[in-house]
């Protein structure tokens, strides 16, 4: 009898990490084997989401034998914007599998005397 391995298949799930800088938020996430064709970013009622699919690789089986253990699917991981966000300065691009997200933070108001005049 041959060795026979079945596992269910695992729903693709990115990994992200968000790191707060001094003048953006950069949003990374590990889409390996994805271009940029295969990722949309929507920005909603203050909610950045990102998504897409990764298709299953094609696997001939041979001899009554498959064993697959990478992810595929389609996902979707959506992420509350901070207040005052300019959506229109959010840029998005990807190299060697990784997406990497920019968000300008809000500029800050400088305080200001307002001078009062005599009429």
């Amino acid at each position: 009898d041959a060795f026979r391995f079945r596992r269910a298949p695992h729903k693709f799930v990115p990994a992200v990490d968000i790191e707060e800088r001094k003048t953006d938020y950069r949003l990374t996430a590990d889409l390996p084997g994805l271009t940029a064709d295969d990722v949309e970013i929507t920005i909603e009622e203050g909610v950045l989401s990102v998504m897409g699919e990764k298709k299953s690789e094609e696997v001939e089986d041979k001899d009554g034998y498959r064993r697959v253990e990478r992810a595929f699917g389609s996902f979707r991981r959506s992420f509350t914007l901070p207040q005052g966000i300019d959506t229109e300065k959010i840029s998005a691009h990807t190299e060697h599998g990784m997406l990497e997200v920019l968000i300008p933070k809000p500029a800050t108001e400088t305080p200001r005397k307002v001078k009062v005049l005599n009429k």
